[in-house]
């Protein structure tokens, strides 16, 4: 070197460019990656200086530098390794569609009975099969037309005497169902964001399952509730049509009729007495039956006290869908303490709760009560004493001797109100809770793997290829930091597999570093000097590294679209590994390589 030059002077024009781009490279690595080590554990939850210091989580210095100069973007880390719950929700689907039939074919015949054309309350099999008995066989024709413009789900198949045949038309049902899925998906991600929890994921598994999984959850039992509570909110008019104690002896006599239990009153129950009912003629073929459950809840125990039938309307007209908002608070004007949720509707629901209270106050439907029914039960059903114009309205919960379990309750109501009923009931067939203490130590088997692959490898390359081989270390560990680097940026999780993928990922690195040193290596047996050997090397190699990247790209890129989440979390990080390789690999690598032989001299390089 002669005297007065420089360590970084004479290099070429486009050397300091590569070299200003690894500066920015090592600068974005450091911003996004250092806010996840040097802030608080993913596994503390939030909370005030104080509640943490008692706690003995203080806030440190450190704590506080990640939260207020650096980023707030941090590694999001999975179910594995954070702990929290997995659950497969089975949504209902065909149960939904049959309802959906079942609605349209009720209307259907209330529009058909207006012309003229009487028929029996519809009959609809598992397989959407549909029958409508009719009073005159020679309307069936008009019948059809009129459930044609109805709905879509169904077709006219044939007649059987006075008998209209309806069957399921397979592309609107497919269609139809994977509809209800999808809302199913969308409402329990509304549901999940409310509740607070942060990067859940959610995905459909086949036609009818759901996967949630929830890291860093602290309320296990309650997310189960608000996830799995479906409701379908609605109201509608009470019926004076009979006596509390004609009702109570036509269900008997159907009880009877039917063999079913005294005690039975789930729901589906309910709707076999009520379609025997109003097919022996004993109910309007407008009405239902409904029971009106009075629970109370001790020790977080729900205990049903009571089950008055009323007689309702068979269709809802005012749905949980024109809500617009719901809140939780206290009912000042009740003389036993309790909680209520206060409901205001959109415009279209302030129309029709209108219309509903109106009609409610007309002398042919005294006692003038409208029921307020959530998930097939009537939580109450309150007077109406004068039109409600304005749009609230207010759902009364059972009474609890625990207040605040009441609160709780009356804030998860309002929470899944808002969020949307859920389109069909959902079922949990599968639960998996990972604890913190266990995603501990699966970070700590992770680390340690990385750990070791990091050393095997870097005391390969330096054992093999000398100084190239510190070169490839070097540019190896920036490669990693990169990858951890845009996990961060990108809100992607890192999993399990994911660390599984950093360590393929580190082999994959100085691999490309493998195929450059045995190419300088050739070169310098053909005869060529260090100098000449390492820029013909790179100048030769870069095609071959780019072939064999991209084709691992493609395999990456079918991991991530078909694979299931833990081969996703794989698939993201080879994915960002790939992307980092190949910009450490050749340009960093040759940036420090090209500064050690222009000015130090080096004379053995690979």
């Amino acid at each position: 070197m002669e005297k007065g030059q420089g360590k970084f002077t004479g290099l070429p024009l486009m050397w300091w460019v590569k070299f200003s781009l690894t500066m920015c490279a090592i600068g974005f690595a450091l911003m996004f990656t250092l806010p996840t080590f040097l802030g608080e554990p993913q596994s503390w939850p939030r909370e005030t200086p104080a509640e943490g210091e008692a706690l003995g989580r203080p806030v440190k210095w450190h704590h506080r530098v990640a939260e207020t100069v650096l980023p707030s973007q941090r590694i999001s880390l999975g179910l594995d390794l954070r702990g929290g719950l997995h659950l497969v929700l089975e949504v209902d689907v065909e149960k939904s569609v049959r309802d959906t039939i079942a609605r349209a074919m009720n209307r259907a015949r209330d529009l058909a009975e207006k012309d003229g054309i009487k028929s029996q309350s519809p009959i609809v099999d598992d397989t959407y099969a549909t029958a409508v008995e009719l009073e005159d066989a020679g309307k069936i024709d008009a019948f059809k037309k009129i459930v044609s413009e109805q709905t879509i789900l169904i077709q006219f198949d044939k007649a059987d005497g006075k008998k209209a045949m309806f069957v399921a038309n397979p592309s609107t049902v497919s269609n139809y169902s994977a509809e209800i899925l999808q809302q199913a998906i969308n409402t329990i991600r509304n549901r999940i964001d409310q509740f607070g929890v942060a990067e859940p994921n959610i995905f459909r598994q086949g036609d009818r399952r759901v996967v949630v999984q929830m890291p860093g959850l602290q309320d296990p039992a309650r997310a189960k509730q608000l996830i799995g509570n479906t409701a379908q909110l609605d109201f509608r008019l009470v019926s004076a049509e009979l006596r509390p104690d004609q009702l109570e002896n036509v269900i008997l006599e159907a009880r009877t009729a039917l063999n079913i239990a005294k005690d039975d009153t789930k729901p589906e129950t309910l709707q076999k007495i009520s379609q025997w009912l109003r097919d022996k003629s004993k109910i309007g073929k407008n009405l239902t039956v409904m029971l009106d459950r009075k629970m109370v809840s001790e020790g977080g125990v729900s205990k049903l006290i009571s089950a008055t039938p009323h007689l309702v309307e068979a269709t809802a007209r005012l749905t949980g869908d024109m809500i617009e908002s719901a809140t939780e608070n206290q009912d000042q004007g009740s003389l036993v303490p309790q909680y209520v949720v206060s409901l205001n509707f959109n415009p279209q629901g302030t129309k029709v709760f209108g219309e509903l209270t109106k009609q409610a106050r007309e002398p042919q439907n005294a006692p003038h009560q409208i029921a307020i029914i959530l998930d097939e039960n009537i939580t109450s059903s309150p007077v109406v004493n004068e039109p409600i114009l304005g749009g609230r309205a207010q759902i009364t919960l059972g009474r609890s001797q625990d207040m605040e379990q009441q609160r709780k309750d009356a804030q998860d109501l309002a929470l899944v109100l808002r969020a949307g009923a859920l389109p069909a009931s959902v079922k949990i067939i599968e639960e998996r809770q990972v604890g913190p203490s266990e995603g501990e130590e699966n970070i700590r088997a992770g680390v340690l793997s990385s750990t070791i692959a990091a050393v095997l490898v870097i005391f390969f390359m330096v054992l093999i290829y000398g100084t190239s081989g510190i070169v490839a270390n070097i540019a190896m560990l920036i490669n990693v930091a990169l990858i951890l680097a845009f996990l961060a940026a990108f809100g992607a999780t890192l999993t399990l597999p994911g660390i599984a993928g950093i360590v393929l990922t580190m082999a994959v690195a100085v691999d490309g570093n493998v195929i450059i040193n045995e190419r300088i290596r050739e070169e310098i047996r053909a005869g060529l000097t260090v100098k000449q050997a390492f820029y013909k090397g790179y100048n030769h190699s870069f095609e071959t590294l780019v072939d064999a990247h991209v084709t691992s790209a493609v395999a990456g890129v079918v991991l991530l679209i078909y694979g299931n989440p833990a081969v996703k979390g794989f698939a993201v990080t080879l994915l960002a590994g790939i992307i980092s390789t190949l910009f450490t690999s050749y340009y960093v690598t040759e940036v420090i390589g090209q500064w050690l032989i222009e000015k130090t001299r080096v004379r053995r390089f690979s």
